[in-house]
């Protein structure tokens, strides 16, 4: 299967990796978008919007706190069949 184009012929797989080529370039450009956003100064980024009525600041980095095995299995449990997780 060839495709004509100004007088050329284009193989199957010549197309394909052509478009292959295209894809990759645009993933790879697209995520670079993230990648400098995230070089950000962390003054540039603004804070998070405190709860309602709390006036604390939150310890960071978060204390590490042991969880209970059976708590959080039963916590699991309860949101998938409520459909919250």
């Amino acid at each position: 299967m060839t495709i004509e184009k100004n007088d050329k012929q284009i193989s199957r797989k010549d197309f394909l990796k052509g478009v292959g080529k295209t894809v990759a370039g645009v993933t790879i450009l697209g995520g670079m978008g993230g990648i400098l956003t995230a070089c950000n100064s962390p003054a540039a980024v603004a804070p998070d919007a405190p709860a309602v009525g709390d006036t604390s600041k939150p310890e960071w980095p978060f204390p590490y706190v042991k969880l209970d095995a059976a708590k959080a299995e039963q916590r699991a449990y309860d949101a998938y069949k409520t459909g919250a997780g």
